[in-house]
């Protein structure tokens, strides 16, 4: 994927393998989460976004992108993948899968 395919403030669900993830562009910086939401499995990748944090669209859990914290229970974390940004591509690392999948 492209950075001009995801605009400051849009986001994006990808599928690799058996992972879901939203990638989100908030403020110029690339970000991405697991897309399932632990509470009901809801796509967070079509949650809003507010202070860097990812509000899940249908139970408002909150998650801080930057880490995968659970803002109501900050015992609970989702996935947070590396994102890294060359020649104008988006690529996000999955352990131990060496890669790119955006």
């Amino acid at each position: 994927m492209s950075e001009e395919d995801l605009p400051i403030g849009k986001s994006a669900i990808i599928s690799a393998g058996e992972h879901e993830i939203a990638l989100f562009n908030y403020k110029g910086k690339y970000y991405a989460i697991a897309n399932k939401c632990p509470h009901r499995g809801s796509p967070l990748g079509e949650g809003r976004i507010e202070e860097g944090i990812v509000i899940c669209p249908n139970h408002e859990w909150r998650f801080k992108l930057e880490n995968g914290a659970n803002m109501q229970n900050p015992e609970l974390f989702i996935s947070t993948y590396p994102v890294k940004v060359k020649n104008d591509n988006i690529y996000i690392g999955l352990e131990g899968e060496g890669g790119k999948i955006a």
